[in-house]
């Protein structure tokens, strides 16, 4: 668990600085050469993020002509596919799937409808930048490129960063895997694939924004592009008890999509499988690595030579513990909600893993509570429906 949460962070630091290559960091002024684009939301029971969140998109400097929105309804039982029909723009078409499969099921069919040589996904609770859709699209001027990845930052209610630890290092190493071409997956909220390389997975899956994008990647032996310059805004989620059941979804994600990315671990592409195990193998099996730790911890209680790591153990879960019920902002509150954090995360997709072992397996969840964009307030560069509404 060291290893993974800090020895391969420092370790890809270290190899992305010597090896890496970087990626022209600016945006081109010319738009006459960017692909026309179709951005794709599956949607379940989303009517109330839908106007601000198509505003949104439109809002954005792409040229218009060359800009489709499309929303597939996977089994809404709101006013969403009546909303999406009744949009006043051409741009914007509806699918509605009467049954609810899930939301890599909804993308996959969606995307047969899809003519546009790029295909932009994205969430309904998300928001972007001004230049996000360009920054995503400029890549595919490389025909080598297959997916890009964009950046997510979490935004509390004052429209605040509000980042945790986890998502901090979660982009740092994605920055430097980029750099080495070896990047794992996207965010849900923002990335791109290249229509014509676009892959069908041959196994249900609920983690759709890592087999999509990996699949594509494996099966053209096509670039996976991360650039954080093209920013994604998703409101923080609704407290512990959300991001418990988000990562739940995650454990038992993991397990359905090991079958079609065991590809990932051949020994020809040594550096994408040591990635591959580092970034995401280890932390999945990492909430059964602690327990076993404690287990033998305990078992070894009467050696003077376990004592010390046993007491540091309980030192580090009562510390989690405390965080749970601190409000404090004083520097060891907030190292003890960091615990909390870790320990929470990794006893969720824990119980996602035995929950798939005992016969659990669905690609159905509900979708995470989150903020509301109405009492978050747009930053100085994304891009609000508030804002267009005033012009």
């Amino acid at each position: 668990m060291f290893y993974a949460y800090v020895g391969y962070p420092i370790l890809i630091a270290m190899l992305a600085r010597v090896l890496g290559r970087d990626d022209p960091p600016t945006v081109s002024d010319r738009t006459d050469d960017l692909p026309e684009i179709t951005v794709l939301i599956a949607a379940h029971n989303a009517a109330n993020h839908l106007t601000e969140r198509i505003e949104n998109i439109f809002a954005c400097d792409y040229p218009p002509e060359r800009l489709h929105v499309l929303i597939a309804s996977d089994g809404s039982t709101d006013a969403t596919p009546r909303l999406v029909s009744g949009f006043n723009d051409g741009r914007v078409k509806a699918l509605s799937f009467q049954t609810r499969r899930g939301k890599a099921a909804t993308l996959v069919s969606a995307v047969e409808s899809v003519t546009s040589p790029v295909i932009v996904f994205t969430d309904a609770t998300t928001r972007f930048d001004r230049d996000s859709l360009q920054r995503l699209s400029r890549h595919f001027s490389d025909s080598a490129v297959g997916v890009v990845a964009g950046r997510v930052t979490m935004v509390d209610g004052q429209g605040a960063p509000s980042e945790s630890l986890y998502w901090k290092l979660e982009n740092k190493i994605r920055g430097f895997e980029a750099r080495l071409g070896i990047t794992l997956g996207a965010s849900g909220a923002i990335y791109a694939i290249r229509r014509s390389m676009f892959v069908t997975p041959s196994r249900p899956t609920i983690n759709d924004d890592l087999v999509l994008p990996m699949l594509v990647r494996m099966t053209h032996q096509c670039r996976l592009v991360f650039d954080p310059t093209a920013r994604a805004y998703s409101p923080s989620t609704g407290g512990i008890r959300c991001e418990f059941l988000r990562r739940q979804r995650i454990g038992l994600g993991a397990m359905q999509c090991l079958p079609t990315l065991r590809g990932l671990l051949r020994w020809k592409n040594l550096d994408q499988a040591a990635a591959f195990a580092s970034h995401k193998l280890i932390r999945w099996i990492g909430p059964f690595l602690l327990i076993a730790a404690l287990v033998s911890n305990l078992l070894l209680a009467t050696d003077l030579r376990f004592q010390g790591l046993l007491l540091l153990q309980a030192f580090a879960y009562g510390a989690a513990a405390y965080g749970l019920v601190t409000s404090r902002r004083s520097l060891a509150s907030r190292l003890a909600r960091a615990g909390t954090s870790f320990v929470v995360m990794n006893a969720a997709i824990g119980v996602g893993i035995c929950r798939y072992l005992i016969g659990h397996d669905t690609v159905i969840w509900k979708p995470t509570e989150r903020s509301s964009w109405s009492h978050i307030p747009a930053t100085s560069e994304m891009v609000h429906a508030s804002e267009k509404r005033a012009a």
